[in-house]
């Protein structure tokens, strides 16, 4: 993210955002940030082997000459190096990792955290899980039963593209959860919310 996604002032509006809904409505909405969804050691052993064949390819073509040890340890230096800043480098791992594999890593931690949450253990089933991963740039929205009806608007998904959206774009936690508030006018008027409703999930971002 160009900023962090996470301060104290966006978690507070986050939790916000989350009551904004959960008020004129029957949902159940929990908000979960990650910071990845998966270990991308694929991306760091490609930097590593890109680098050593670099390295291997000027050794073999340059104009100048090498002793023949150079040729053993330069690639590997060189290479143990690239894929160590791969590892610490958000940047590198996503240039590194095609968007459609970013995505369904994403997707699959999100399922998982749905059931791992129990958000799927509402006594409406209208539990609601957006799920946001930092590395990735990536949102997921994983809705239970009596959310699916919702779910298949043209309007939700309309809202929740705003929402990957300003994920992708880098926004920040504030930005986002001015879009979360967004839901509350879809989910108001469906699953109305009744004097005897009980907040059954946390607020705060898990």
């Amino acid at each position: 993210m160009a900023r962090p996604f996470l301060t104290d002032e966006s978690k507070a509006a986050l939790a916000d955002a989350v009551r904004a809904v959960e008020s004129c409505s029957s949902a159940e909405l929990v908000v979960a940030v990650r910071p990845r969804s998966d270990s991308y050691l694929h991306a760091d052993l490609t930097a590593g082997i890109l680098a050593a064949v670099a390295v291997l390819a000027v050794l073999l073509y340059s104009r100048w000459t090498f002793g023949l040890v150079w040729f053993l340890i330069d690639p590997l230096v060189v290479g143990a190096l690239a894929g160590l800043a791969a590892s610490r480098s958000d940047v590198m791992r996503r240039a590194l990792t095609r968007r459609r594999t970013r995505r369904e890593r994403v997707e699959t931690a999100a399922r998982a955290t749905f059931v791992e949450r129990r958000i799927h253990g509402t006594s409406g089933r209208t539990g609601i899980l957006l799920y946001i991963s930092i590395l990735e740039r990536e949102a997921a929205v994983v809705v239970d039963t009596g959310v699916e009806a919702i779910a298949a608007t043209d309007a939700w998904r309309k809202a929740v593209g705003g929402i990957e959206e300003a994920v992708r774009n880098g926004a920040d936690g504030v930005a986002v959860a001015e879009r979360i508030r967004g839901l509350a006018a879809l989910l108001g008027p469906a699953l109305e919310r009744s004097a005897a409703d009980v907040d059954e999930l946390p607020d705060e971002v898990c």
